[in-house]
């Protein structure tokens, strides 16, 4: 719903121009609240190791920086504001934050009418449309911003800010997905996970799983899992492409190209490579961490997404783990696995102080002390240096540093909206299911799929 208001709010702004009662001093949200962080007249420098310097100059800037989020999120960002201040005493930094209920409408409004804040938050499927319909936002590359320490796979993709080439915004974090394996488990049965492999030996490895042990299962999964996890990433590397086509809406994807797809989800059951339907009906969604099988360490490894890998490994906490490398399907271009920011951070064009607030957004990110402060405040932090220190501070866990570290080199292109969309995942979750129950071919399941998806096309 706040989707379509936005895409409303942006159509009318854009028609309409400058709106009546927008001004500079508005803030972000329906609850904003601002905030302004005073520097303190005396104290240590908090520029940790990143060599800058307290500023020189005398004149006098205001930046304004909006988000959203919670009270730790918040609190964590003021300080680093006010780190921020203490260096560069000249500046000042008004803090516009509060709910998302409200924001982007707000912002789309700013944005059209030349008064959005110097520095924005934005949610990452939302930032598209605001790229599509008007020149708003800085190139980071064309400043002094220090991008050294982001993964370019993960900062190219246009979900986490780049396009055409361009770096328009920058990730607060990462999520994406992951295969969380019992280290213990997989090397007595023999397999290694560590090394790159492709889905036919993720196959060959469930096989052997059954010849160890017939009361073992390789992949703890279920049909939501199988299908977000499986079908959409087999799918992407097959076609190169996603589902759907982001600019036409019509789908990439042929029937025949499905049917690849099925009987690969056919051969997971067939081979015994995840657990029965009928088994995986009880622990549907998001609730793998309570399957009885996964607590009893009865599956080589699960799939999970970085957020979650800590919430497998605590119910099952006894095995000491680590996190797979993603298959890949031989000879593919896309690698399909892609993993995506909460949120993206952008400087406006048309801020007073361009060079100031990419410095700021270079402490931010880059400066030890900010980033220690920042935590896991807006998730898995984005860069390998951001998440040592979080693991060092004992807020993030070595697993999901990992998971994070696998998911930002992987680059591959996030699902497209009327593939991620609840009408087409219900769709490919029904035909997962029918296969895994046996009641109908994979041919005839990518049929029945491929008619009823067509009817999403726009």
């Amino acid at each position: 719903m706040k989707k379509r208001l936005l895409a409303a709010t942006m159509a009318a702004v854009l028609t309409a121009g400058l709106c009546a009662g927008c001004s500079s001093g508005s803030s972000a949200g329906n609850s904003a609240k601002t905030a302004t962080t005073q520097a303190q007249a005396e104290g240590t420098s908090a520029a940790g190791n990143t060599g800058q310097a307290a500023a020189t100059g005398d004149e006098e800037i205001t930046l304004r920086f909006s988000w959203w989020g919670g009270d730790e999120r918040n609190a964590a960002t003021l300080e680093v504001i006010e780190q921020f201040e203490q260096l560069h005493p000249n500046v000042k930094i008004e803090a516009e934050y509060g709910g998302n209920d409200g924001y982007h409408d707000k912002l789309a409004t700013q944005l059209a009418s030349g008064t959005a804040p110097d520095i924005v938050q934005v949610d990452p499927e939302i930032f598209p449309t605001y790229v599509y319909t008007g020149d708003y936002f800085i190139d980071y590359k064309d400043y002094e911003m220090d991008l050294s320490n982001f993964e370019e796979s993960y900062i190219s993709l246009p979900i986490n800010g780049g396009y055409d080439g361009k770096q328009l915004g920058l990730p607060s974090g990462i999520s994406g997905a992951g295969i969380l394996v019992n280290k213990d488990l997989a090397d007595a049965i023999g397999l290694d996970f560590t090394k790159k492999y492709d889905w036919n030996e993720l196959i060959e490895m469930g096989k052997k799983v059954r010849e160890y042990d017939k009361d073992l299962y390789l992949l703890c999964a279920n049909k939501e899992y199988i299908a977000n996890l499986v079908v959409f990433n087999y799918g992407k590397q097959l076609i190169g492409a996603p589902f759907f086509d982001s600019d036409t809406g019509k789908m990439n994807i042929t029937e025949d190209q499905l049917k690849q797809v099925f009987d690969y989800v056919q051969l997971l059951y067939d081979e015994e490579v995840v657990a029965p339907a009928s088994y995986q009906a009880s622990y549907s969604n998001d609730n793998l961490q309570s399957d009885a099988n996964w607590m009893d360490g009865k599956y080589v490894a699960a799939f999970t997404y970085v957020s979650t890998i800590d919430v497998m490994v605590a119910a099952n906490p006894e095995p000491n783990y680590y996190l797979s490398q993603l298959p890949l399907l031989a000879g593919s271009t896309e690698s399909g696995w892609a993993s995506n920011t909460p949120q993206v951070f952008a400087v406006t064009k048309t801020s007073a102080h361009q060079e100031m607030a990419v410095e700021f957004m270079n402490y931010f990110f880059n400066d030890e002390t900010a980033v220690a402060t920042l935590g896991c405040t807006r998730s898995v932090p984005p860069t390998e240096m951001a998440r040592k220190i979080c693991t060092e501070k004992g807020v993030l866990s070595q697993y999901t540093m990992e998971g994070a570290d696998i998911a930002a080199t992987m680059g591959g292109t996030p699902n497209d909206k009327i593939s991620s969309s609840q009408e087409s995942k219900a769709i490919l979750f029904d035909s997962v299911e029918t296969i895994g129950y046996k009641a109908s071919t994979a041919d005839k399941v990518a049929a029945d799929a491929i008619n009823l998806l067509s009817g999403l096309e726009k």
